[in-house]
């Protein structure tokens, strides 16, 4: 059966960025398009993407304190981004805090307080840390911050490391793969927490896609409260769900066991995935026991966010190039470049580009 001239368009336009899809005119014009998103991502990246070389001297010397949370994915991006400083001839330290504003906040002032070059954050928006960005200016301070929605602000000169643009395209990328694969029409429960921006962002992403894609689909928001129990129970209340998605990646949610408990299938019905697969992830998805996760380099963002310091001190523009990224499933998980820890890589020769990049052997 031939397309529709409306799937036809929308196929353009999804091809050609991650904005742009018009309603499906109908379910199965929904459903086409979608596929085509998910083939569209599921290859593995090879590529960095467009990052001009720098073509100056590097600086050396410089000191630049780490910060994340204190996660295993933030310790693991921290531990990249030190190893990213090392090879320029940088002191590198790295600081964790806690995931809460007071924490986060004094673990940031007593950074400030040491008088670095620069400070790595991540998901630090000047709502909430805006004086303290005004502190570190002050003090010359440079700030570089990925996962962060809010333009460059203060001493906070480059954001675009797993911004807005990314986080946009992963919930299209999501709600196409459930669109995709569901049996029927989508009825999705998500979990998330609202009170990180960068996940709000993931979540409008996804719902205004899931409707783009099927205006006849259901969408439910369930906060986060990590109570025992929580995922089987809103399953159990609501048995039609056929898609559970999460913008917290399964981060200490035990989504498997959690379904099996109330006799669920997951991987089956309901289909499990959402934004950032972390090691637990991968495993289940090897173990077809969940679905679909958005793949987020740590290696890369770590290595990226140097590369903007690097950038600064060489008076070289920032690069804007999006992070490479693909839909993570059940059919290619097989494939995909992870390194002996479990982490997803994404690039292969990721340091080896990097390095070229900033000309150091």
């Amino acid at each position: 059966m031939r397309k529709s001239i409306a799937a036809a368009a929308l196929v353009v336009s999804a091809s050609m960025a991650v904005f742009g899809l018009a309603p499906a005119a109908s379910a199965a014009d929904g459903v086409t398009v979608a596929k085509g998103i998910v083939a569209k991502y599921s290859k593995n990246p090879t590529s960095l993407g467009n990052i001009p070389v720098i073509g100056k001297p590097i600086p050396k010397n410089k000191y630049v304190i780490a910060i994340t949370g204190d996660s295993d994915a933030a310790i693991t991006l921290n531990n990249f981004q030190v190893q990213a400083g090392k090879l320029l001839g940088w002191k590198m330290e790295a600081q964790q805090a806690k995931s809460t504003i007071e924490d986060q906040r004094k673990v940031l002032q007593q950074a400030i307080a040491k008088s670095p070059d620069g400070i790595a954050i991540s998901g630090l928006e000047p709502e909430s840390y805006g004086d303290l960005f005004k502190a570190a200016k002050a003090k010359g301070i440079a700030i570089i911050c990925s996962a962060c929605l809010a333009a460059p602000y203060e001493a906070v000169l480059d954001t675009h490391v797993a911004g807005p643009k990314m986080l946009d395209l992963w919930g299209q990328m999501i709600a196409a793969f459930a669109v995709a694969n569901v049996k029927g029409t989508p009825n999705v429960q998500a979990f998330g927490l609202s009170v990180y921006p960068v996940l709000v962002r993931y979540d409008k992403s996804f719902e205004k896609n899931l409707k783009l894609l099927s205006p006849s689909s259901v969408y439910k928001f369930n906060e986060l409260d990590f109570s025992p129990g929580q995922i089987g129970n809103v399953m159990k209340a609501n048995p039609s769900t056929n898609f559970m998605s999460s913008d917290l990646g399964d981060f200490a949610l035990g989504w498997p066991q959690q379904l099996f408990t109330v006799g669920a299938t997951p991987g089956q019905k309901p289909l499990i995935g959402g934004l950032t697969a972390g090691k637990s992830a991968i495993q289940a998805l090897k173990d077809k026991t969940e679905n679909a996760w958005t793949a987020y380099s740590l290696p890369i963002v770590g290595y990226s966010v140097i590369d903007s310091f690097a950038r600064y001190w060489t008076n070289t523009p920032f690069a804007k190039a999006d992070l490479p990224t693909q839909i993570l499933t059940q059919k290619n998980i097989a494939g995909a470049v992870i390194d002996a820890d479990g982490n997803y890589v994404g690039v292969k020769d990721y340091q080896a580009q990097f390095k070229k990049i900033w000309g150091i052997k």
